[in-house]
C-alpha cells in the first residue's frame, strides 16, 4: 500500500486535472476548474470534488448534492465493485474518512477517467465529437475483471516467420481464441505491414500460450493475431485460406485451383469466378483470408524496392532484398530461417483464465502515444523541434535540450508561463502541440502552386513544418531564426494574456474560466502578427481597440461547432486577420516582414481564406 499522503495527492491532482478539462464527451458538461489544493480529505471535502466531476468517473448513478455524505461514500464504493462498500470508509458525525482500502480504490478509479480523458481528447483531433465520446463510452463499458492469483510462467524466444507459417499449416497454431477479435486489418494496415518486414523494420512481440505437451491444443496466439494473419494472407498460407480453396477444387474439380493458388493468384482469381461463379472483390477477399498484393504508391517501396510495388508474393519471391544486415531471397524471409525473427513472449504454465485476464491487460492497460508524443520523439534531432518542447515546458529545460536559446532565456521561459495562464495542460506535450500548431501557422508557405490555400490539417500543417525543417538550408535550421520567432511569440503572448479585449464566451463558450485551442491559437495567431509590424506598441494598440476586439469576439466571431479542417481554417484566417486589421495593420505589410525575417509565411494564405 502507497503512503496514505502520496495516494491523497494523487486523488487531488486527478481531480483538479478532470475538472480543467478543456473539452468533454457530450455526456460530460464542463465545471469550474479547482485546484488540488481544494480537495481536503480532513475536513470529508473530497466527497464534494468526486461530485464535481462525476461524469467523468462513468459512474451507474448520479451522486445527488444534498444526499447525507455516509449515503454517497456507500453509493460510490458500490460502484467501485467493493463487497461491502463500509470497509473503504468510517463517518465520524457529518464527515466521511476514507480507509486506506477506498483511498487505494478510488485513485484507481481517478487515474482511469483522466487516462481516457486524455484518450478522449487524442481521439477529437482527429475525429469528431460523436466518435470520441462513443470510444470514450466503449472504453468505460470494457470493464477490467479482478486479478486472477496464482503465478504465471513466461519466457522470451525469437521464431523466424517460418516458424509461425509452418505451425499454422500443420494447425499448430490457434490463431483465433475465444478472447481474441475476430476482424481483419484493412488491406492497407497489412501492405504496410508486410513492407516494413521488407525494410527489415523489428516487429513487435507476438505473445502466445504454449500446450503443456506437444499432443495438446495448439499454441494459442494471446496477442498479434492481426499482425500474423496478414503475414499468412500475404504469403498465401493462412489455413482458413487454404481449406476454402480445398473445398472449392473439390466441389468444382477441372479447375486446377490448388495448384494456382499456390502458384499464380491473378490467375486463380479467374479461375475461382469461372468455377464459383464468384468475382473475388479486396472485401470477399479478406473474409476468405485470401493474398493481396503490395501497395501500388507506397513510399515504402522506394529504391531498391520500387520493383516489389503492386505485385503479389509469388511474384516477388526470388526477388533479393535487404533484411536484417544480408541480402536475401524475398521466399527465404517467409519461408526459410534468415536474420530477420519476430520476438515472442511463450506463456508456459497458465489457466485459461489467467489467459483472458493477460489478454485483458495488454489491452487494455497500455497507453498509447498521442501525436504529439509521436512526433516529439520522430523530429527530436531537430533544434526546432527542442526549441518548440523546451519552451512550452515540456521536456527538458532549455539548458538540456536548446542551450542555444540561452540568452534569450528571459524571454523565451515566458512562453511555458503563459500557457500555464491560459489553462493549457502539461499532459502528453499539449503544450508543445498548441506552440506548434501556432508557429507552423505563421511560418510555413500555405498556398499551393496555383496560388491556393492548402488547407492542411492541424497534424499535416505542423508536420509540414518539422519536414521542411530537416531539409539543409532551412531558414528553421537557423538557431538565431527559431529564437528570433519564439521571442516573436512570446512578446505576443504577453501582450495577448495583459488584454482586457477577449470575451469570456470567446474563450471557452462559457464563463472563460480557461481558453479551448481553436479559440487561442486563432487570437494569438493575430496579435504575433500585428506584433511583427508593432513591435512593443502593440499592447497599447490593443488596448485602444479593446471596446471593438471585445464585440468581434462576443458576437462576430463564434466558435464554430463543426472542426473540420476546412471550418477551422476559416475561423483561425477570420479571427487572425480580422485582428490584424482591426489594430489597423496591413495583413500585406505583415506578410513583407515575415518573409523578410524568415523566408515563408502563411499570412497570404490566411487572407485569401478570410476573404473566401
Amino acid at each position: 500500500m502507497e503512503d496514505r499522503i502520496d495516494l491523497e495527492q494523487a486523488i487531488a491532482v486527478g481531480l483538479a486535472s478532470l475538472s480543467a478539462s478543456t473539452d468533454a464527451p457530450a455526456a460530460v458538461d464542463l465545471i469550474a476548474e479547482f485546484e488540488g489544493s481544494d480537495v481536503s480529505f480532513e475536513q470529508g471535502l473530497w466527497l464534494d470534488r468526486v461530485i464535481q466531476v462525476q461524469e467523468w468517473l462513468r459512474l451507474s448513478r448520479p451522486l445527488e448534492p444534498l444526499a447525507p455524505s455516509a449515503a454517497l461514500a456507500s453509493q460510490l464504493f458500490s460502484d467501485l465493485s467493493v463487497d461491502n462498500p463500509s470497509e473503504a470508509f468510517v463517518v465520524a458525525g457529518d464527515e466521511v474518512a476514507l480507509t486506506d482500502l477506498g483511498l487505494d480504490l478510488l485513485r484507481d478509479r481517478v487515474d482511469r477517467a483522466v487516462f481516457l480523458r486524455d484518450a478522449f481528447l487524442d481521439a477529437l483531433e482527429s475525429g469528431n465529437r460523436t466518435s470520441a465520446t462513443s470510444a470514450w463510452i466503449a472504453a468505460w463499458d470494457e470493464t477490467v475483471d479482478e486479478t486472477v492469483s496464482g503465478p504465471i510462467m513466461a519466457k522470451a524466444g525469437i521464431w523466424s516467420i517460418h516458424d509461425f507459417a509452418s505451425r499454422a499449416k500443420s494447425r499448430r497454431l490457434d490463431l483465433s481464441p475465444s478472447y481474441q477479435r475476430g476482424d481483419v486489418w484493412p488491406t492497407r494496415d497489412a501492405q504496410l505491414l508486410i513492407e516494413s518486414i521488407l525494410r527489415g523494420i523489428p516487429l513487435p512481440s507476438v505473445i502466445i500460450l504454449r500446450p503443456k505437451t506437444v499432443g495438446e491444443a495448439p499454441y494459442e496466439v494471446v496477442d498479434g493475431k492481426q499482425r500474423l494473419t496478414s503475414i499468412l494472407r500475404f504469403i498465401g498460407a493462412h489455413p482458413t485460406a487454404i481449406a476454402n480453396v480445398e473445398r472449392a477444387g473439390r466441389e468444382n474439380p477441372g479447375f486446377e485451383l490448388t495448384s494456382l493458388f499456390r502458384t499464380d493468384y491473378p490467375r486463380f482469381r479467374t479461375a475461382w469466378k469461372d468455377a464459383t461463379g464468384e468475382a473475388l472483390t479486396s472485401t470477399r477477399e479478406r473474409e476468405l483470408y485470401f493474398p493481396y498484393k503490395l501497395g501500388s504508391a507506397s513510399a515504402g517501396l522506394a529504391g531498391e524496392l520500387s520493383g516489389l510495388a503492386g505485385k503479389y508474393y509469388h511474384s516477388i519471391q526470388d526477388d533479393i532484398v535487404r533484411v536484417g544486415g544480408e541480402r536475401v531471397q524475398v521466399r527465404d524471409i517467409f519461408e526459410s530461417t534468415t536474420d530477420y525473427k519476430v520476438p515472442v513472449i511463450e506463456y508456459t504454465e497458465a489457466s485459461p483464465r489467467q489467459i483472458h485476464e493477460v489478454f485483458s491487460l495488454y489491452n487494455k492497460q497500455g497507453k498509447h502515444l498521442n501525436a504529439e508524443e509521436i512526433r516529439n520523439a520522430v523530429y527530436h534531432e531537430l533544434d526546432l523541434m527542442r526549441a518548440l518542447a523546451a519552451a512550452a515546458g515540456d521536456g527538458p529545460p532549455l539548458e538540456i535540450a536548446a542551450p542555444f536559446l540561452l540568452p534569450d532565456r528571459s524571454i523565451i521561459e515566458k512562453i511555458s508561463d503563459a500557457l500555464v495562464d491560459y489553462g493549457v495542460s502539461d499532459a502528453r506535450y499539449r503544450r508543445t502541440k498548441i506552440l506548434s500548431w501556432l508557429f507552423s501557422m505563421i511560418f510555413v508557405e500555405s498556398v499551393n502552386e496555383d496560388d491556393e490555400p492548402r488547407r492542411l490539417s492541424t497534424a499535416q500543417q505542423i508536420n509540414y513544418l518539422l519536414d521542411r525543417a530537416q531539409t539543409p538550408g532551412d531558414p528553421m535550421r537557423d538557431r538565431a531564426r527559431v529564437t528570433d520567432a519564439l521571442s516573436l511569440i512570446s512578446k505576443a503572448m504577453q501582450a495577448h494574456l495583459a488584454a482586457d479585449a477577449w470575451a469570456d464566451t470567446f474563450k471557452d463558450g462559457k464563463n472563460g474560466d480557461r481558453w479551448q485551442d481553436l479559440q487561442l491559437v486563432a487570437s494569438l495567431l493575430g496579435v504575433t502578427l500585428a506584433t511583427a509590424a508593432l513591435g512593443e506598441q502593440v499592447g497599447e494598440r490593443i488596448a485602444s481597440v479593446a471596446p471593438d476586439l471585445r464585440r468581434l469576439t462576443s458576437e462576430v466571431w463564434i466558435r464554430p461547432k463543426k472542426t473540420q479542417t476546412s471550418i477551422q481554417w476559416e475561423y483561425i484566417a477570420q479571427v487572425a486577420i480580422g485582428i490584424v486589421r482591426t489594430l489597423g495593420v496591413s495583413p500585406d505589410e505583415v506578410d513583407g516582414i515575415i518573409r523578410d525575417g524568415y523566408v515563408f509565411s502563411s499570412v497570404r494564405a490566411l487572407g485569401l481564406v478570410a476573404e473566401a
